[in-house]
């Protein structure tokens, strides 16, 4: 293998960060080592609409402290989201717990729901209360590019733009990785040099494949990170 020595894989994805940040590239946040159920990516990058998140800050903080946003909250929504009004009996069922007052409470001062007198609830328009555009997955690695591409390979359930991050191969080693990430519909990111990162292959889809309780996740972790900084 060609290019860069790295002691740590965690160079790798600082180098990428520092590039990626004087792009062009929208409005993003990243994150690190976020548990998604099938792993924790490297390094997760996060496209949002500035106008949407703003008004859902200013909406969440009116019932400050912030409540927690829990994975089975974001279970909750992807139920929700899945259905246009259903019962709080409903959404017990889905979730097999006994109690759910807390849990809704918390959903209704996020500004997410709508809690109604007999019992219904829904959620709100998705227009007004989910703001992220994209959600890029990279996974870097300094070797063993057969690992890389079965780690990004599994985060294909919640994005379809999901990448492994490589220093230089030589020319015949980088034609095979090539073919076998076209193979497995992910990306391929190669490092020339500490600032020059070279898309070698994009994944064949991009954008969200469908509703996930890992993308609501990540919505409101993006919420709380900016609420707390207010950096939008």
């Amino acid at each position: 293998m060609n290019g860069l020595k790295y002691i740590s894989e965690n160079k790798l994805v600082n180098d990428f960060k520092r590039t990626y940040e004087k792009k062009d590239n929208g409005h993003f946040v990243f994150f690190e080592e976020i548990k998604t159920g099938w792993g924790k990516p490297d390094l997760i990058v996060i496209n949002y609409d500035k106008g949407k998140l703003l008004d859902r800050i200013q909406n969440m903080i009116t019932h400050y402290p912030i409540p927690s946003f829990s994975n089975i909250a974001a279970y909750s929504m992807y139920f929700l989201s899945r259905v246009k009004k259903t019962t709080v009996d409903d959404l017990k069922n889905f979730l097999k717990i006994k109690s759910i007052n807390g849990l809704l409470a918390s959903l209704e001062k996020r500004g997410l729901v709508y809690i109604y007198k007999n019992n219904k609830i829904s959620i709100k328009s998705k227009e007004r209360i989910f703001y992220i555009k994209s959600i890029k997955i990279y996974e870097a690695k300094i070797r063993n590019w057969r690992r890389a591409i079965y780690q990004a390979q599994r985060h294909l359930w919640f994005t379809n733009d999901s990448y492994i991050i490589m220093p230089l191969f030589s020319q015949y080693t980088s034609k095979k990785v090539e073919f076998y990430c076209k193979k497995a519909g992910i990306g391929l990111i190669l490092q020339e040099s500490k600032n020059s990162f070279r898309t070698v292959t994009k994944p064949p889809k991009n954008g969200l494949p469908g509703n996930s309780y890992m993308a609501w996740k990540l919505n409101e972790l993006l919420a709380d990170k900016m609420a707390k900084s207010w950096k939008i």
